[in-house]
């Protein structure tokens, strides 16, 4: 075999490392941003509730209920225990 055929083979090798590198990093990078974006909901709905508590209870019936009208998903209504839409 060549030594040009021989360097070719090897590249080709290190491109497929790479390509594969690149891979495992974009998943990753991937987890990372749905891990952050479950972490966000968690806060912006631990400060929702706790703006709820700040509230008088008719103000706070009026915004949970404009909030609760926004869930769509009969399962997620159903599991919120909401009455169907």
């Amino acid at each position: 075999m060549s030594r040009s055929r021989k360097m070719i083979e090897a590249l080709d090798r290190e491109i497929e490392q790479k390509k594969a590198r690149r891979s495992d990093l974009m998943q990753k990078a991937k987890e990372e941003e749905r891990r952050a974006e479950t972490r966000r909901k968690i806060i912006y709905g631990g400060a929702f509730f706790a703006y709820l508590a700040t509230l008088s209870p008719e103000n706070e019936r009026r915004v949970k209920a404009a909030i609760d009208a926004m869930i769509k998903n009969q399962r997620d209504r159903q599991f919120l225990g909401l009455s169907d839409e």
